[in-house]
């Protein structure tokens, strides 16, 4: 295909490359232009960089090859030194953009410059033009280096705008992460290094996970992608390994943490971009530590730092997560940090095209919403459970298994689950109706069928989890004495109970 012009776009890191991915859309529709990528190997939180391409189906160039013109590797794109760059996006100002000759667009990976901006590094690449999210960021940037204060344009920010416009898929993105309408999602947000929440408080989802009832709360966290890629998904699953068995759900993915943070209730962070744009969505916000050392005191996080709620990781977690929860957001945040709102890539598209001096043959440059995500995120296989009556009815809150039980708690165990023992001891289990097969239990659940020693078999009626519904029986039936009903209330809920003869 002969085109008009080559962009190339410069990755260094995963946040840099989810960037750049999202501008590059700039370019949707115009077969004038062709878009090469190119991997800078120079930062040592680049790990998963590639990965992330190469599953959009890019085959990034090599940084060499890409300053020298495009020869080399890079799936067949021509030879020698006769390309010439259109125009040069990056998203990062820590890449050796000085060796590649053409003009270059500079947007921030995050929300603005939050650990400050590198003037001489700035100053040493020379950009065309510096995209930023507001004119206090094109301010400071003017105060620190008057040249490159010139080529600022305020442009808001892409990520913020697909956030925004997403919006509307917020039950649609609940359901995909499995919180269900009685629950509410709890987010932790860690930036990287030994300042973020993840260094200072690494335990703190596995205590929330052990601690906020199952059917009341979910808790899922956005991780730096640096965090990973120094240490190996290995060496991270591994100190997480307690919080995912009790259903932490590890947003992975550009997609996933952008979803949850539409999804979220309330937010525990640090002094990280998904901190900021948490906030700035209207969720209930709260730092468990800040990296003060590390943050531009001007920055918008910095800000919020000062102004925001304190969260204390060794304090009663239940309550104070409760109390986040029950309170407000951040209002008119969002409105001090992003310019432009909405209209980002429309701005960036003007830029961009004035840098390539070609005209714009597409007008309509609007963000869209975000995927659902598709990745499935395992529950736990045992639960403590405590039951007690409550308005006519039973009240049950499940916590995932740990070494902290409650007072008064039973076990419920998945037979199939990971840790044969649990079910071996557990009061109700779950995935059989062979009660003989677990002496110490007095509830089998399977489906919606659930078995009852020596008081029948009833099958469950209602949108509540069966193994819930079992929980409650055992307290009605065999904790208070009373005849298995027609009609249960279940955490508020009504639930119809048919029963089956036995075979």
């Amino acid at each position: 295909m002969p085109t008009e012009a080559e962009v190339l776009a410069v990755v260094r890191t995963v946040p840099s490359a989810r960037r750049l991915l999202d501008v590059a859309d700039v370019f949707a529709g115009d077969p004038r232009i062709a878009i090469h990528w190119a991997l800078d190997p120079g930062s040592a939180l680049g790990g998963g960089t590639r990965a992330l391409l190469e599953a959009r189906g890019i085959r990034p160039l090599s940084f060499s090859s890409a300053a020298s013109g495009g020869s080399g590797t890079g799936g067949g794109l021509g030879t020698g030194n006769d390309r010439r760059w259109r125009l040069v996006l990056a998203a990062s100002e820590n890449s050796p953009l000085d060796q590649i000759k053409a003009p270059i667009l500079l947007l921030p990976h995050g929300a603005g410059h939050g650990k400050g901006i590198a003037s001489e590094r700035v100053t040493q690449c020379a950009p065309a033009a510096i995209g930023l999210a507001n004119a206090q960021d094109a301010a400071r940037l003017a105060s620190l280096s008057p040249a490159s204060g010139a080529a600022a344009r305020v442009v808001g920010d892409p990520c913020w705008d697909r956030l925004v416009a997403s919006r509307h898929r917020r039950s649609r993105y609940r359901a995909a992460l499995g919180v269900g309408s009685s629950a509410r999602l709890l987010v932790l947000s860690s930036t990287w290094g030994p300042l973020s929440l993840f260094s200072r408080h690494t335990d703190l989802a596995a205590r929330l996970t052990a601690t906020l009832p199952w059917d009341a709360w979910r808790v899922a966290m956005v991780l730096h992608p640096g965090v990973r890629a120094v240490h190996g998904d290995d060496t991270v699953f591994r100190w997480l390994r307690p919080a995912l068995d009790r259903g932490l759900l590890l947003l992975d993915s550009d997609d996933e943490w952008r979803a949850g943070l539409l999804a979220a209730d309330a937010l525990i962070g640090d002094h990280g971009s998904v901190t900021l744009y948490g906030a700035a969505l209207g969720v209930p916000t709260a730092f468990a530590c800040f990296g003060w050392e590390e943050v531009d005191p001007e920055a918008p996080i910095a800000g919020l730092g000062r102004a925001g709620r304190s969260f204390d990781a060794d304090g009663a977690l239940r309550d104070q997560v409760a109390e986040l929860a029950d309170g407000a957001g951040e209002p008119g945040l969002a409105e001090r940090v992003f310019a432009h709102q909405g209209m980002a890539l429309e701005r960036i598209a003007e830029v961009a095209y004035e840098l390539m001096g070609i005209p714009r043959i597409r007008q309509d440059v609007a963000p869209v919403a975000v995927p659902l995500p598709r990745a499935a995120h395992p529950t736990p296989s045992a639960w403590w459970f405590t039951a007690s009556a409550d308005d006519g009815g039973v009240a049950v809150e499940r916590y995932p298994v740990s070494e902290s039980v409650p007072g008064g708690a039973r076990l419920l165990a998945h037979v199939h689950g990971p840790d044969p023992r649990q079910p071996a001891v557990a009061t109700v289990v779950v995935g059989t109706t062979d009660l003989e097969a677990c002496p110490g239990a007095y509830v089998a659940v399977e489906g919606a069928v659930v078995t009852l020693r020596g008081r029948g078999v009833v099958e469950v009626a209602g949108d509540l989890d069966s193994a819930l519904v079992g929980a409650a029986l055992h307290a009605w039936v065999f904790q208070l004495g009373r005849a298995v009903p027609e009609e249960l209330r279940v955490n508020g809920s009504d639930v119809r109970l048919t029963a089956r003869r036995q075979a």
